[in-house]
């Protein structure tokens, strides 16, 4: 993400929270991250951000969109190594949102949130809403087989 802003995210959806969403009896992992660039240095970034995800070995597309008075531009992996998913969207006014989706697994959605957290609520301010681009990312629960 630092390719992109050095400064802070905010967090939207943290990335180590199990979901169902989408997944039948299964889960999946979400991560959402949200900041703020220069809106002229827009373009150069999307090129930045294609460019460092091939050479980190992705195949990367892209899509540009335009409703009159707000335009976008997307660069998107998808089904590559732990992404189902994952875009990421500059808008012209200088806002950025970086999404990712892993692919559903079978099992329990609760049961692994109890394993990763226990069976109590998450404590105020345990899952942090900004963060730097230097943090480690939590997308999941390990690189290997979840």
């Amino acid at each position: 993400m630092a390719v992109i802003n050095d400064g802070p995210w905010e967090v939207r959806t943290y990335g180590m929270t199990p979901s169902g969403v989408g997944c039948g009896d299964g889960w999946k992992f979400d991560l959402t991250r949200t900041t703020t660039i220069d809106p002229a240095e827009v373009a150069g970034r999307r090129d930045a951000v294609a460019q460092h995800l091939v050479s980190e070995g992705f195949d990367v597309d892209g899509m540009d969109l335009e409703s009159g008075e707000v335009a976008s531009t997307d660069v998107i992996v998808r089904e590559q190594g732990v992404y189902s998913l994952l875009t990421v969207t500059l808008v012209d006014n200088g806002n950025v949102v970086v999404t990712a989706t892993s692919p559903c697994k079978p099992g329990d959605k609760f049961e692994l949130s109890r394993m990763l957290f226990g069976t109590g609520p998450l404590p105020e301010g345990y899952l942090p809403d900004r963060e730097s681009p230097s943090a480690p990312l939590l997308f999941g629960t390990d690189r290997g087989d979840r």
